[in-house]
Protein backbone atom coordinates (compact mmCIF):
# COMPACT_ATOMS: atom_id res chain seq x y z
CA UNK A 1 0.00 0.00 0.00
CA UNK A 2 2.34 2.33 0.80
CA UNK A 3 4.48 1.64 -2.57
CA UNK A 4 1.23 2.67 -4.23
CA UNK A 5 1.28 5.91 -2.53
CA UNK A 6 4.79 6.53 -3.06
CA UNK A 7 4.48 6.20 -6.78
CA UNK A 8 0.90 8.11 -7.27
CA UNK A 9 2.62 11.00 -5.38
CA UNK A 10 5.92 11.04 -7.11
CA UNK A 11 4.49 10.51 -10.56
CA UNK A 12 3.41 14.75 -10.84
CA UNK A 13 7.00 15.27 -9.27
CA UNK A 14 9.11 12.98 -11.99
CA UNK A 15 6.93 14.82 -14.81
CA UNK A 16 8.05 18.19 -13.61
CA UNK A 17 11.39 16.79 -13.36
CA UNK A 18 11.25 15.71 -17.01
CA UNK A 19 9.41 19.11 -18.35
CA UNK A 20 12.08 21.29 -16.93
CA UNK A 21 15.22 18.73 -18.76
CA UNK A 22 13.70 19.51 -21.76
CA UNK A 23 15.15 21.81 -24.36
CA UNK A 24 12.56 24.12 -25.47
CA UNK A 25 11.98 25.55 -29.36
CA UNK A 26 13.37 28.84 -29.77
CA UNK A 27 13.04 31.46 -32.63
CA UNK A 28 16.14 31.60 -34.77
CA UNK A 29 17.17 33.45 -37.58
CA UNK A 30 15.07 31.29 -40.21
CA UNK A 31 12.64 30.86 -38.20
CA UNK A 32 11.25 34.09 -36.07
CA UNK A 33 7.72 32.65 -35.19
CA UNK A 34 5.00 29.66 -34.93
CA UNK A 35 3.53 30.56 -38.00
CA UNK A 36 6.65 29.91 -40.37
CA UNK A 37 7.68 27.03 -38.23
CA UNK A 38 4.15 25.56 -39.15
CA UNK A 39 4.31 26.51 -42.82
CA UNK A 40 8.20 24.71 -42.88
CA UNK A 41 6.63 21.60 -41.81
CA UNK A 42 3.48 21.65 -44.16
CA UNK A 43 0.97 19.27 -44.29
CA UNK A 44 -1.80 22.52 -43.96
CA UNK A 45 -0.51 22.68 -40.31
CA UNK A 46 0.13 27.04 -41.07
CA UNK A 47 -3.92 26.86 -40.71
CA UNK A 48 -3.48 26.65 -36.63
CA UNK A 49 -1.03 29.73 -36.31
CA UNK A 50 -4.29 31.21 -35.06
CA UNK A 51 -4.65 28.31 -32.14
CA UNK A 52 -1.02 28.76 -31.06
CA UNK A 53 -1.66 32.89 -30.83
CA UNK A 54 2.00 32.15 -32.32
CA UNK A 55 3.34 32.01 -29.14
CA UNK A 56 6.39 29.56 -28.66
CA UNK A 57 5.91 28.37 -25.24
CA UNK A 58 1.82 27.07 -26.21
CA UNK A 59 3.86 25.19 -29.10
CA UNK A 60 5.93 23.67 -26.83
CA UNK A 61 4.04 22.99 -23.87
CA UNK A 62 0.93 22.02 -24.85
CA UNK A 63 0.13 18.22 -25.57
CA UNK A 64 -2.64 16.35 -27.24
CA UNK A 65 -5.25 16.76 -25.21
CA UNK A 66 -4.84 20.51 -25.44
CA UNK A 67 -4.86 20.38 -29.28
CA UNK A 68 -8.07 18.12 -28.95
CA UNK A 69 -10.01 20.91 -26.94
CA UNK A 70 -8.77 23.54 -29.22
CA UNK A 71 -10.50 21.75 -32.35
CA UNK A 72 -6.91 20.11 -34.17
CA UNK A 73 -7.80 17.14 -36.16
CA UNK A 74 -6.01 13.60 -34.90
CA UNK A 75 -3.44 13.77 -37.95
CA UNK A 76 -2.26 17.18 -37.61
CA UNK A 77 -1.95 16.82 -33.77
CA UNK A 78 0.15 13.80 -34.14
CA UNK A 79 2.05 15.40 -36.59
CA UNK A 80 2.84 18.97 -34.61
CA UNK A 81 3.94 16.99 -31.50
CA UNK A 82 6.36 14.21 -33.29
CA UNK A 83 7.87 17.20 -35.09
CA UNK A 84 8.11 19.71 -32.00
CA UNK A 85 9.62 16.65 -30.19
CA UNK A 86 12.15 15.81 -32.72
CA UNK A 87 13.46 19.39 -33.34
CA UNK A 88 13.66 19.36 -29.46
CA UNK A 89 15.81 16.35 -29.75
CA UNK A 90 17.96 17.56 -32.14
CA UNK A 91 18.79 20.66 -30.52
CA UNK A 92 19.66 18.73 -27.29
CA UNK A 93 22.05 16.25 -29.81
CA UNK A 94 23.17 19.59 -31.18
CA UNK A 95 24.97 20.79 -28.54
CA UNK A 96 26.35 17.47 -27.33
CA UNK A 97 29.57 17.33 -29.69
CA UNK A 98 31.66 14.48 -30.90
CA UNK A 99 34.62 13.82 -29.10
CA UNK A 100 38.16 14.45 -31.45
CA UNK A 101 40.37 11.81 -32.08
CA UNK A 102 44.02 11.51 -29.99
CA UNK A 103 47.24 11.96 -31.91
CA UNK A 104 47.69 8.31 -32.25
CA UNK A 105 43.77 7.84 -33.23
CA UNK A 106 40.78 6.32 -32.16
CA UNK A 107 39.71 4.46 -29.14
CA UNK A 108 39.89 1.14 -31.21
CA UNK A 109 43.38 1.07 -32.69
CA UNK A 110 44.97 3.23 -30.21
CA UNK A 111 47.14 0.53 -28.79
CA UNK A 112 48.51 -0.36 -32.11
CA UNK A 113 49.22 3.29 -33.40
CA UNK A 114 50.87 4.22 -29.82
CA UNK A 115 53.17 0.78 -30.56
CA UNK A 116 54.29 1.41 -34.19
CA UNK A 117 54.99 4.76 -32.54
CA UNK A 118 57.54 3.86 -29.99
CA UNK A 119 59.20 1.22 -32.33
CA UNK A 120 60.07 4.15 -34.77
CA UNK A 121 60.88 6.16 -32.16
CA UNK A 122 63.57 3.05 -30.86
CA UNK A 123 64.59 2.65 -34.61
CA UNK A 124 65.81 6.34 -35.12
Amino acid sequence: MSSRRFFSIGTPILNSIKVAQMVSLKPTQSIPDVKTFLTIIGRGCHELADTYENNWENLVSWDSRMLKEKGVSVQQRKYILVTVRENEEWSRDKRNKKGKKSFFGGERHRKENIAKYQAEQRNK
